[in-house]
């Protein structure tokens, strides 16, 4: 399916997040063609190991979740966020890149490009018994493997 379609389609979704499940982690090609309509890429690792800096070791998993609320607020409102793996960590609480980001694709339209396992109406991140492992419920999303797109 073209991008552009998916897009289309995610603009009248409920939640406007569009997520794209990519292994290869080379998300560069679709970054450039939607920088190039005016969207924002950010980089969530970065973005949220500055977030950290603010907060006390000890209040992470307590206050990190309002953080990462008021800097998606702050951004504009086309964004596609990439190197999302940080968010499953377990000091943070194990929030996941769907959980940080869908509420907020309310009012935005968002792109969420990052690694896992498409199965169904779940996206699986990590494998069963590792501190990391995540599955996410995408049934409410337009959820498509990057090798289904057509760019």
């Amino acid at each position: 399916m073209k991008l552009t379609e998916l897009l289309k389609h995610n603009r009248s979704n409920h939640y406007q997040l569009l997520v794209i499940v990519d292994n290869s982690r080379s998300p560069q090609n679709i970054i450039k063609v939607l920088e190039k309509q005016g969207w924002k890429a950010c980089n969530v690792n970065h973005a949220i190991l500055r977030l950290m800096g603010d907060i006390p070791p000890d209040k992470l998993k307590l206050r990190i979740a309002d953080n990462i609320k008021k800097w998606v607020l702050s951004l504009p409102d086309k964004v596609v966020f990439y190197n999302v793996n940080i968010l499953y960590s377990p000091d943070l609480g194990k929030m996941t890149p769907i959980g940080a980001f869908k509420y907020r694709s309310r009012n935005k339209e968002l792109v969420i490009i990052l690694e896992g396992q498409l199965v169904g109406n779940r996206l699986i991140y990590s494998e069963p018994g590792r501190p990391d492992y995540s599955e996410m419920d995408v049934e409410e999303l337009i959820c498509v493997r990057r090798e289904d797109i057509d760019v």
